[in-house]
């Protein structure tokens, strides 16, 4: 299997470090921070956006599972438009991913992201859905040119921690690449742009007056509600800027 030399740098699991900028951000409703809202001189830095949204195994209660492991890994590439001001659909790519520590799902996992026992069981390991990724990832970005593109999710878990977890389960297969390691945090610009820093995005929805997609705590189904909100953003003159990075120390 090949491997992508170009793409990954070596990186050393156990140390690493999340920055991010820190912001004090207005919890008002009513009044929403009007320097975020509208920026009429400030152009886009990316014109490509990979909207990712991980689902992991998991349990209630006292049962929580240790280590969590990824079991949907979705993203969905939309490019920005920008004579209409919106967000368009490019590709997507989709795959459950067989856990190697906790085989079986537990029912309450199962309730909440609607994945069952067979979609993971039959479905390959997150170093060989990690590679098919890459590989995609790859081709929707090797002719931009100029152009630029990031990760983006709703919080700081998918990549900040649950990906950086994930992949120490693959020492010797994976290694973290450039693109992965800076991404844009829905979250943050949101509350940047409403002045309310939002629960999830469910309340994101809903404060923007939005149609919820699917069933939240499925991965695909958030990817699409994460575009809706970036839609309802950029109508707002918001920047989308990389907040977040990983670095080794």
């Amino acid at each position: 299997m090949m491997k992508f030399n170009v793409l990954f740098r070596p990186q050393i699991f156990h140390k690493y470090k999340l920055v991010f900028n820190k912001t004090m951000f207005i919890r008002s409703t009513d009044q929403p921070n009007a320097e975020s809202i509208t920026r009429p001189n400030m152009s886009q830095p990316y014109t490509k956006f990979f909207v990712l949204d991980f689902e992991a195994i998991c349990d209630n209660g006292a049962h929580l599972l240790n280590p969590q492991e990824i079991i949907e890994f979705p993203c969905i590439l939309v490019e920005l438009n920008r004579a209409k001001g919106g967000f368009e659909v490019v590709s997507i790519f989709h795959s459950y991913v067989k856990p190697i520590i906790h085989t079986v799902l537990t029912e309450y996992c199962t309730q909440l992201t609607g994945i069952t026992q067979d979609m993971v069981s039959n479905s390959p390991l997150f170093d060989d859905v990690f590679f098919n990724f890459c590989n995609w990832h790859k081709d929707h970005t090797n002719s931009m040119g100029k152009e630029k593109s990031i990760i983006v999710t709703s919080g700081n878990w998918d990549i900040g921690n649950m990906f950086i977890e994930q992949c120490k389960l693959f020492p010797s297969t994976i290694k973290i690449p450039e693109f992965m390691c800076t991404w844009i945090n829905i979250k943050k610009l949101f509350a940047l742009t409403m002045g309310q820093y939002p629960l999830g995005i469910k309340s994101m929805l809903k404060t923007t007056n939005s149609k919820q997609f699917g069933n939240i705590h499925s991965g695909i189904d958030d990817c699409v509600n994460i575009i809706t909100i970036m839609n309802q953003l950029s109508q707002r003159g918001c920047v989308f800027q990389a907040i977040n990075k990983i670095i080794s120390v």
